[in-house]
């Protein structure tokens, strides 16, 4: 493995505990306190998706957001990722509060900017290789040659997750972006790269398969 991929290997393993949740990265005062520049993308780099997600990482839960769902059940066997939105993904809640079985609203789509994306919609999209702050991304990995599918099994809640997670349709995180999704289990070579996506229905199996495990 080339020294340069070593050395960012490295730094994404030193920085994989203050990513995930209740990490120190989650927090606008990691970020308040560091240097870094927002990265700037190209309307080129969507490669003809329609929405711009920033991304993490987070665990799998046997008791998400969703009904119940047991993230890694759910998306067992499948060629599909289970990820958590972020709230203003899925901002219409049955009991008027966040976060269980969140669906999207009427506000969310293009003219917000705020992607369509409540529990169990799917969409497909690629990694780009960017991270929302200016680092340098060495190699060519396959994750930025490949097709991922994700549904949402979770939520990504504002709070605990200011910096990255938006709470309202339109609204921003730090980065500027309006759209999130935490990877339960995300794909080998996985780091904080921007994800391109375009929301699309799900295959009728997993539908099936989710709506028979969800409690919503």
């Amino acid at each position: 493995e080339p020294f340069a991929d070593q050395l960012d290997d490295a730094e994404a393993e030193l920085l994989k505990g203050a990513f995930k949740r209740g990490g120190a990265a989650r927090s606008p005062t990691f970020w308040a306190n560091a240097t870094y520049t927002k990265a700037m993308i190209r309307s080129a780099d969507m490669q003809g998706f329609q929405y711009l997600a920033t991304t993490t990482h987070y665990e799998d839960t046997p008791k998400s957001s969703c009904g119940r769902l047991n993230t890694a059940a759910a998306v067992a066997g499948t060629n599909y990722y289970a990820v958590a939105s972020a709230q203003a993904m899925q901002d219409v809640f049955p009991g008027g509060e966040c976060c269980w079985c969140g669906e999207s609203g009427p506000g969310n789509g293009h003219g917000s900017g705020t992607a369509p994306m409540g529990c169990l919609q799917c969409a497909k999209g690629r990694f780009i290789k960017q991270r929302p702050y200016d680092q340098p991304v060495w190699g060519d990995h396959e994750i930025f040659h490949q097709d991922i599918r994700i549904v949402v099994a979770d939520i990504c809640p504002h709070t605990g997750n200011e910096v990255w997670c938006p709470p309202h349709v339109g609204s921003v995180n730090t980065f500027g972006s309006k759209n999130h999704f935490d990877f339960a289990n995300p794909p080998h070579g996985f780091d904080n790269f921007y994800f391109a996506f375009t929301p699309e229905p799900c295959p009728h199996n997993l539908f099936d398969r989710l709506d028979s495990m969800s409690q919503c």
